[in-house]
């Protein structure tokens, strides 16, 4: 009787075994590929199981019965964690860049110079579903000698003062303090020492008056733009050790313009020594940094200066106010200057690529970021760009370019238990491939689709959307239709063409809020200071939540000597969250 109930109980349990378990969720990638960029194994087979945000499970395809609101057949598919673009400047410009990046698989960026309280209602947005929109780390407005090398910058002139920008950026909100070229050292220590103290992260660029040492000694976070290692290599360490420290002067390596930074690296180019190779790859070993080379922007730099480069056609993808400075004509490249920019570029970049492998196999941890909208940088296509430029260029493996977008800023930012890797309880900010990026690291930009906060983002879609975008910026601009005429017929005939033209013909010219934007500097800078009022108000007025219509009203009322209208547009312009200057904040005071 004993053995004839053990045998009853042994058929139950096979017979129950036999029942494969019901797991639910929202949505289910089943039958995928999934990339671990931690090993660059590829595990086949698996289904993927999302709930709200995050990955709830991932089981061998078939070990389960899949009951999911939305089921994607990944069969030959790959799936790898959304990629992060660790240098941007975006905030102002969201609405134009942010559908760009999720086309591309961005679904983390980190703002490198930031309005905090637009950058957090921006969160808030994407947060309430408003906008579509990545993951958002900022910093405040970047720290900087006086005078500054960008207005707007927060002026740490001594070092008391920056301490005080730490404390109040922090109290403001930001995730890091953002440091710059230009500076003073004891200003720049004080930065870091004060950072450790409320413990903050502090990145950005290595001041002129800083050496590579001294600053990984104080805790640089991020090193961006490799600036301060190729001067490492100089084989004139004494005599650029005495200009850091004041001890002798030379504006023309260490001046103010910006023009400094190419004759510095020209110096660095002549003076380069292989044999300090040695001795930096130790001190990478010894403080194993974050850098962050933004080799595409090295290669952007070199694309407006170079007279034989074809125009971009990712242009098309761009509004037209984040080109300001571009060099898009072939015929303006042609000067002497151009010409030695350009080499210096080549030669700066040569320098970059010889020695980024090197520090990263010492220890060095490497973050992929684009710095758009740089010349001929792009939100989204740019950051693909970089992962073929550290392969192609510097010599990574795939996986290595692969990590740098994925695993590694989420190992820097500290999220490593929600982010970079496509594993259980990590948040399902996932894109699916066609194809294996560890076969080809272009095939990232082969997107299937993008899951964002476990939402599901058909690529084709996505691919659509932002068409629409340059088809629109292919269409002739209204400011170059009504510009004439306003100086042929004056600034009424003008206006009253653009409300035509708006009226009877809106998909037939490109009426962005930029149009008017533009037309009014151009305007301004021809001395025509009514007619440039006259259109940025009615910039204001077809585009009232358009913040950056109402600086550039402030701009032309200050032109024509109005103050009172200047800060009364500014002030509109900071109420929609726009990020000005600190002279015309003072005018607000």
């Amino acid at each position: 009787m004993k053995n004839c109930c053990i045998g009853f109980i042994v058929i139950l349990f096979l017979a129950s075994g036999c029942q494969k378990a019901v797991v639910t969720g929202d949505l289910a990638i089943t039958n995928t590929n999934v990339i671990d960029v931690r090993t660059g194994e590829v595990h086949s087979a698996q289904d993927v199981i999302i709930r709200g945000d995050s990955i709830y499970d991932i089981l061998s395809h078939g070990t389960a019965t899949l009951e999911a609101t939305q089921t994607i057949d990944g069969v030959r598919q790959y799936l790898i964690p959304g990629l992060w673009d660790m240098h941007v400047h975006s905030w102002w410009g969201y609405q134009d860049f942010f559908p760009v990046l999720v086309a591309n698989g961005i679904t983390g960026i980190r703002e490198m110079w930031g309005n905090v309280p637009e950058v957090r209602r921006i969160a808030k947005l994407i947060e309430e579903d408003s906008i579509i929109g990545p993951e958002m780390i900022t910093a405040a407005a970047i720290v900087d000698g006086n005078p500054p090398a960008w207005e707007g910058s927060d002026i740490a002139d001594s070092p008391e003062t920056g301490r005080e920008i730490v404390r109040r950026q922090k109290d403001e909100g930001a995730d890091f303090i953002k440091v710059y070229t230009l500076l003073e050292r004891d200003a720049y220590f004080a930065i870091a020492d004060e950072s450790r103290r409320q413990n903050i992260p502090f990145s950005g660029h290595i001041p002129k008056r800083v050496s590579l040492q001294e600053a990984l000694e104080a805790g640089h976070g991020s090193i961006e733009h490799f600036y301060g290692i190729p001067e490492f290599c100089s084989s004139q360490q004494d005599y650029l050790e005495k200009l850091r420290k004041g001890d002798l002067e030379n504006d023309t390596l260490m001046g103010l313009k910006f023009s400094s930074w190419y004759h510095m690296a020209d110096y660095i180019y002549d003076t380069f020594d292989e044999a300090r190779e040695y001795e930096l790859r130790q001190l990478m070993e010894k403080h194993k940094p974050w850098i962050c080379p933004t080799l595409v922007v090295h290669i952007g730099g070199q694309r407006n200066y170079d007279p034989l480069y074809v125009s971009d056609e990712r242009i098309d993808y761009m509004p037209g106010y984040t080109m300001n400075g571009w060099r898009t004509n072939a015929s303006e490249k042609s000067d002497s200057i151009s010409r030695l920019n350009l080499q210096t570029e080549r030669n700066a970049y040569k320098i970059i690529t010889k020695l980024l492998k090197p520090v990263k196999d010492a220890g060095a941890r490497i973050l992929a970021g684009s710095d758009y909208p740089n010349p001929f940088t792009f939100p989204g296509f740019s950051l693909h760009e970089e992962l073929q430029l550290l392969v192609d260029d510097a010599g990574f493996t795939p996986l290595e370019a692969l990590q740098t977008a994925t695993l590694n800023p989420a190992l820097f930012l500290g999220l490593e238990n929600g982010l970079g890797t496509v594993g259980k309880g990590k948040i399902a900010n996932l894109v699916l491939l066609a194809e294996n990026p560890l076969d080809d690291i272009r095939n990232t930009t082969k997107i299937n689709a993008v899951i964002l906060r476990g939402t599901y983002h058909e690529g084709s879609i996505l691919r659509e959307s932002i068409e629409s975008i340059a088809t629109n910026n292919r269409k002739p601009k209204i400011a170059d239709e009504i510009g004439p005429l306003i100086l042929e017929e004056g600034i009424d005939a003008g206006i009253r063409r653009y409300h035509e033209l708006r009226d009877s013909r809106p998909d037939a010219y490109n009426f962005d809020e930029e149009q008017l934007n533009t037309l009014g500097y151009d305007l301004l800078e021809a001395g025509h200071m009514e007619e440039a009022i006259r259109i940025f108000s009615l910039n204001t007025e077809v585009f009232p939540e358009y913040a950056n219509g109402f600086d550039s009203l402030g701009d032309g009322f200050m032109a024509a000597g109005d103050p009172e209208g200047a800060k009364k547009a500014w002030q509109r312009a900071v109420d929609l969250g726009m990020l000005v200057s600190n002279d015309k904040l003072q005018s607000l005071d």
